[in-house]
């Protein structure tokens, strides 16, 4: 299952919620708008590092708030169509 995350994990829970219920060899993380700030935030790097499933952020949001991601594969709109096409619909996390 493909998991996407869109709030801020510092505004709303889902990114914590959404954590504990990740299946290691079955699921996967996106991070996009707000949410790619944990990407970039210290406090969440070492959580979603310690993760066994694979995490991506998407680069537009990253730039468009300035930031770089810590952790996790950067992929690009095309990336993010290629993984919706790969796993399916994602279940968006809110």
């Amino acid at each position: 299952m493909l998991y996407h995350i869109i709030h801020s994990p510092f505004e709303l829970l889902s990114l914590a919620q959404c954590l504990s219920r990740l299946r290691p060899g079955q699921d996967q993380l996106l991070l996009s708008r707000d949410a790619v700030i944990a990407a970039a935030a210290p406090q969440w790097q070492a959580q979603l590092a310690a993760l066994a499933v694979p995490v991506y952020v998407l680069a537009e949001d990253l730039t468009a708030r300035g930031l770089r991601a810590g952790v996790g594969e950067v992929i690009d709109m095309a990336g993010f169509v290629d993984l919706v096409a790969r796993e399916g619909n994602p279940l968006l996390w809110g």
